[in-house]
């Protein structure tokens, strides 16, 4: 298993992730957080729900969309 540092595994905001994502409009990352599309942790409830989105799980699903590839962790 490849070893990580401590920097990967940051919470980023919708705005630092849109920007880690190359660019994207915050609001997409938030929508598609929503949607279940991007890998996001919700912090609250309702309408005005917060998300946090952790950089290595950025890293893993931007892998995984080029590759084709569900995960990049494998399960022991």
């Amino acid at each position: 298993m490849a070893h990580f540092d401590s920097a990967r595994r940051r919470f980023l905001t919708p705005d630092q992730a849109a920007d880690y994502l190359g660019g994207l409009n915050s609001r997409t990352v938030t929508r598609w957080a929503r949607e279940g599309y991007l890998p996001s942790y919700p912090i609250g409830e309702g309408r005005r729900r917060l998300w946090r989105f952790l950089e290595l799980d950025l890293a893993e699903w931007m892998l995984s969309r080029r590759t084709g590839q569900i995960s990049i962790t494998a399960e022991v």
